[in-house]
């Protein structure tokens, strides 16, 4: 009896352990089920939860975007900036809204019902803009005669789409039975712990957005988005916005031009001095006379035109382009850019001139502006064009090569200012200018190539005339009592570089540098160095040389009187000896 109870008693003692171990064991595979096998959630979110009227954009939702105003759907101007047009502009002196596209300028006055198209008033049964509370709005209905977008409402979720032109979205249909409730609701992630925001019937049409693996993150059609198990969508193919008003085509091409094109500047700086004939130079297209000048800060020009000039021009089968210049004055440039109704003062100038003087062009040459100014000249440049596109013009634009000046190169947005012109002279001299502290070439050949390269980063090659110097700087250096350099420069034309360079006796001698012809002149009696890198056929031949190697639209001649004739028989050789290569 005694054996017994001292074998049984340890068993009673092992009981409630191997009660805990069960009861954990069974906690534990309690946990490792609801991990492994998590319930799906049954609560319920707002998706729009910022506010009425959202707007969804690129799969964006946004607020405060859209007014609903006299029964009216309006946009704000900020959204429309930011996303669909960078270079809408607000003019506070009209109080108008101006939209330029390649063929036409809108000026678009605040809660009235006209605008003006390239100056044309037209009538409206709602103003084109609204301004509530400070903030500007743009009609959806005017918006989509202008740009390639459209516009999308739905009555459930007050929800409003903005699609463009040619914008492609995957679509897909809800394949799921209905008593599967689980998989057909929409979740804030990609789990289905998450809570849902809409639940689908089966046969629901919807956008896809996203691809997370074994979930697509999709759109209803009322708006709302959330995530849904793949297996639950049956992908129906790829939709395609094709909008009413299709994308700016700028479909103004110059006529009455051969590639490859050489401008040449006449350089005309007094109404006196325009001559009434032109003479006859060899390989030249177009000639730019400089007629036009900025005088006052309300946008009046000074003008030197000339019909007789023009016409002269004409029989002799030029093309010819006036050129405006701020006359390097940043200052009075700023003023007379600073509002629409001063722009329009200058272009109406210009289209009025051109007219009168029967121009087949406008040449561009802003020089010398203050960087934060740059916008508002690319801004002058689309309001201009369009309507000189509208006459027949072709409108072209002087540009420096790229650098880190604020006032002679950074200035200029020069990926706009081409979208936007017909051509961009590239102005490739000065590389050493008239004030420079160091002597050296106008426009060494290295120093151009690899300039232009970087230019042709931002400008279209077939857009691009190659800047070329007629002229060279007959450098004098003179060594002064305390051992410095004092350094000056003179431009000389070809023919007197050329009587110089005779009159010293010298031998041009090819620098490898620059790969130009070089001339240094000590003067025996005095501690002066003369210096002088040549602009010749030479020279010349190897900048025409680029048009081909680049394909670039042509030249561009500064200017025909610092020119000999050799000059325009070395260019006219050199541009048409190749003219086969062009694709």
């Amino acid at each position: 009896m005694s054996r017994i109870e001292t074998h049984t008693q340890p068993n009673r003692k092992k009981a409630p352990y191997i009660v805990a171990l069960l009861s954990l064991l069974f906690i534990g595979s309690s946990i490792t089920f609801w991990l492994i096998y998590p319930f799906p959630s049954d609560n319920k979110v707002e998706y729009f939860e910022g506010g009425e009227s959202p707007l969804i954009f690129d799969n964006t939702v946004l607020y405060d975007q859209i007014q609903q105003i006299d029964g009216e759907t309006y946009l704000s101007f900020s959204f429309l900036k930011e996303n669909i047009d960078q270079y809408i502009t607000y003019d506070e002196k009209t109080s108008s809204v101006i939209v330029t596209s390649s063929q036409e300028v809108y000026q678009m006055p605040t809660d009235h019902l006209n605008y003006y198209m390239n100056n044309e008033e037209f009538q409206l049964s709602f103003p084109a803009i609204k301004q509530t509370n400070g903030d500007l709005f743009v009609s959806t209905s005017w918006l989509t005669d202008v740009y390639p977008i459209e516009f999308k409402f739905d009555s459930e979720t007050n929800a409003t789409f903005i699609y463009k032109h040619n914008q492609n979205y995957q679509t897909g249909v809800v394949i799921e039975e209905d008593d599967n409730v689980d998989q057909l609701r929409m979740r804030t992630e990609p789990t289905l712990t998450a809570p849902y925001v809409k639940e689908l019937t089966s046969g629901d049409k919807v956008t896809i957005e996203e691809d997370n693996g074994t979930w697509y993150k999709i759109r209803a059609a009322n708006g709302i988005s959330g995530y849904i198990e793949k297996n639950a969508i049956k992908l129906s193919g790829i939709n395609t916005i094709t909008t009413k008003t299709k994308p700016d085509d700028n479909s103004f091409y110059p006529s009455n031009l051969s590639w490859p094109i050489h401008v040449t500047w006449d350089a005309i700086y007094q109404a006196e001095a325009t001559p009434k004939t032109v003479p006859e130079l060899k390989g030249v297209q177009v000639l730019s006379p400089t007629w036009f000048h900025l005088n006052e800060e309300n946008g009046q020009l000074r003008n030197y035109g000339s019909k007789e000039y023009v016409k002269d021009a004409h029989e002799k089968g030029y093309v010819v382009w006036g050129l405006f210049s701020n006359d390097f004055d940043k200052d009075l440039t700023k003023e007379a850019l600073s509002t629409y109704e001063k722009r329009q003062t200058m272009i109406r100038q210009l289209l009025y001139y051109s007219e009168i003087y029967n121009l087949d062009g406008i040449n561009l040459d802003f020089e010398n502006v203050y960087e934060e100014d740059g916008e508002l000249l690319t801004q002058f440049v689309r309001e201009l064009t369009p309507l000189a596109h509208e006459a027949g013009l072709v409108v072209s634009l002087d540009t420096t090569f790229i650098s880190s000046s604020p006032t002679w190169s950074k200035f200029y947005d020069r990926k706009a200012l081409a979208e936007t012109v017909d051509y961009m002279m590239v102005m490739a001299y000065d590389e050493h200018w008239a004030s420079s502290p160091v002597a050296g070439s106008v426009a060494s050949l290295p120093w151009v190539e690899k300039n232009l390269q970087r230019y042709l980063e931002e400008v279209p090659h077939d857009k691009v005339l190659l800047g070329v110097p007629f002229y060279t700087r007959l450098w004098k250096e003179v060594q002064l009592e305390d051992g410095s350099t004092e350094v000056s420069a003179k431009a000389l034309s070809m023919d007197e570089a050329k009587t110089w360079i005779n009159d010293k006796g010298l031998e041009p001698q090819l620098d490898p540098k620059t790969k130009q012809y070089y001339v240094e002149y000590k003067d025996p009696e005095e501690s002066i160095v003369y210096k002088m890198w040549l602009e010749n056929e030479h020279s010349l031949k190897q900048r025409a040389e680029l048009v081909h190697k680049y394909n670039l639209a042509g030249i561009a001649s500064w200017s025909k009187y610092f020119a000999n004739e050799s000059a325009w028989v070395a260019l006219q050789d050199e541009l048409n000896y190749k003219t086969v290569e062009k694709k």
